[in-house]
């Protein structure tokens, strides 16, 4: 049996339209793998935010990292899924954790017009495991252009949605609605896993 963890970002849960879609949809197109489940990971500053309806900014990603560490078994088979933040977290885990296949939705390879202070170090962490970045081309947070001239670890493969923004948000002329978008995530990111399930 192997487990799905999906991880949310910073700013908004598991509750939030582009998640619980994304989720919705990959469950769709994961329903012939029968060893697998899907589980949707909460961090406790996120569910208190919830709770209280009072926005707070998240704690360090270390200790974020150290709270995922001791909720998921380190033994167990896993496929770990991050929109934004929950993209760093995941390829942290692959030094503590079975994971068997990583898929960051939207990957921060740095902060909004900072790319002097890129966050590749996280993707060093990887450890050889099977990871896909799909990455929007308009991604404040990393966009084709920047990321073309990067040296990624050769582990990491990136996949492209023409026009999209960190938020896969699609510009009009490409004429993809948000269901189509959803759909087309959850089905690459079905294809990408399939040999480790």
């Amino acid at each position: 049996m192997t487990t799905v963890y999906i991880f949310h970002g910073a700013g908004a849960g598991h509750q939030s339209d582009f998640l619980s879609g994304f989720r919705a949809e990959l469950e769709i197109a994961t329903r012939e793998y029968k060893s697998l489940t899907i589980e949707s990971y909460t961090l406790e500053y996120m569910a208190e935010m919830e709770q209280s309806g009072k926005r707070r900014p998240p704690p360090n990603i270390k200790t974020l990292i150290d709270e995922a560490v001791f909720k998921i078994s380190p033994n167990e088979p896993v496929i770990l899924i991050g929109k934004s933040m929950g993209a760093r977290m995941i390829a942290e885990l692959c030094q503590t954790h079975n994971v068997q296949a990583c898929v960051a939705l939207g990957y921060p390879f740095y902060p909004t017009k900072k790319p002097d202070k890129d966050r590749l170090y996280h993707l060093q962490a990887t450890k050889g495991v099977p990871f896909k970045v799909i990455q929007g081309t308009r991604d404040a947070l990393g966009d084709r252009a920047w990321v073309c001239t990067q040296s990624l670890p050769i582990n990491i493969s990136v996949e492209w949605v023409e026009g999209a923004d960190h938020d896969f948000n699609v510009l009009k002329r490409y004429n993809m609605s948000r269901n189509v978008v959803l759909e087309t995530l959850a089905r690459t990111t079905c294809e990408f896993i399939k040999p480790y399930v």
